[in-house]
This record gives structure tokens, sequence and C-alpha cells, in this order.
């Protein structure tokens, strides 16, 4: 069975020169700001573009604004920060944000019932991959050594899949390559039902930010996109 209909939205952020400077309280780690205008959009990258994914490949989406029926499923922002990795945010880090919402290191769900995979979010105990295999190559292309190299190594071919949050997946594959790549990569990324693995310079920059939102597809509905979420329809986004 393919992945459901949805559709998509890349835009590249920052954080302005002004934005007030922020630390962690352990490790003096830099922290994205959450004050109001302090995070910019800055265009480049797919920044502005709707892509859909009908199930089987990815493609631009031929029109400037969404089909009637589509209604907006979820909102991620995410920075990366080298040395600690990747700060997440639920929501759009542009605009005002809303009470009660901070930015949450990357984690992953170990799913020790469902082959040991790792299912991405920003609210969870596991910072590292639950398992992986010696045969893989996403982890290294989607995330630096920190949530990987201590990752058990399995021989078992079923365990070590990939699930999760779409959008914050998404960022992930925006991350593993160069901000001018996107446009002629990014449809590469999923082909046949599939998402690919390509081996090139990742662009995990210093403070580079991404908001990534999905939206459903009008005959697609939320539940559908929670269940390719948690893995459903067959379909981990790695196997």
């Amino acid at each position: 069975m393919s992945p459901p209909k949805y559709i998509f939205r890349i835009d590249e952020i920052r954080e302005a020169n002004a934005a007030p400077a922020t630390v962690g309280d352990v490790r003096n780690d830099w922290v994205p700001s959450m004050e109001e205008g302090a995070n910019i959009r800055v265009g480049g990258g797919v920044s502005g573009q709707l892509w859909c994914c009908n199930g089987h490949n990815i493609g631009v989406f031929p029109a400037q604004n969404l089909p009637t029926g589509a209604k907006s499923f979820e909102t991620y922002s995410v920075f990366y920060s080298g040395g600690f990795g990747f700060w997440v945010l639920k929501g759009d880090a542009t605009t005002e944000l809303k009470d009660g919402t901070t930015w949450q290191p990357l984690r992953f769900e170990h799913d020790r019932d469902d082959d040991y995979s790792s299912y991405l979010c920003n609210v969870a105990q596991d910072r590292i991959l639950a398992s992986r295999r010696a045969d893989q190559f996403w982890p290294q292309m989607l995330l630096p050594d920190i949530y990987w190299e201590a990752t058990p190594v399995t021989p078992y071919a079923q365990y070590g899949g990939l699930k999760g949050e779409l959008a914050i997946f998404l960022a992930l594959v925006a991350f593993a390559m160069q901000p001018a790549k996107l446009p002629s990569v990014l449809p590469k990324m999923f082909e046949n039902r599939e998402w690919k693995v390509w081996k090139m310079p990742h662009g995990r920059e210093e403070r580079r930010g991404v908001v990534v939102y999905v939206y459903t597809w009008p005959d697609t509905t939320e539940e559908d996109l929670i269940n390719y979420e948690n893995g459903e329809y067959n379909a981990r986004y790695y196997r």
C-alpha cells in the first residue's frame, strides 16, 4: 500500500543578528531565541515552494496556494548547533510563539515492540537511535554521530527502522544537503514509494534553521498521516 498523499513546505530561517544571546543551564550550549522577531526567514533552498508527495514520488506542487480541502497537519521549526545537535520547536519560530512552547532537543522513542525502531520527536527520553545495522547509511546521512555512534548495532535485517513526526523527518532531510542542492535533490529523495539515501556533503551548518509545514491532501485525513508517522502502510521512512 502506498503512503498517504500530503503537501509540505520547507523554509530556511536564521536567528536575527539582533537576537538576544541565550545559552543552556548545564553545558552553556546555544539555544535558539524565544523572543518575538528573533528568528527570521532568509530565503534560499526551497523556501516558499509547496511540494507534493503523491505516495509514489515527490514533486513541485503546481500552484502557489493550497488546494481546496487541504488542512494544516503539523508545523515544526528545527535549528542545528554543532556539538549539541538539533533543537526542535513545535510551531513556526518566526511567528509569535504560544505560551508554554519551548525549544527541545531532538529525541527518539524506542519502540521495542516494533522491531526496535526509532520514532522521531521532541519530547522523549532517548537521545540516540534504538538500533542500527552495519549496512545502513541513512543514520549518517540524516544525523551527526552523537545520535547513532553509541547505538547498538544489530545483525537482524528487520531491526533499525525509522519513523516519527513527519515535519521533523522532512527537516532532517533538508539538513542532509546544502540549501542550494534542495531544488534538484529533494525530488530524488522519495521515488517509487521509498525514501532514498544519497551520499553528498551534508547541510548541517552552524545555526542553520528550517521551518517545515505539512498539510493534508484534500482526500487524506489527519489519521492517515498519523498512521504513516507510526510506520503503518508497511512504510517506515527507512528500514
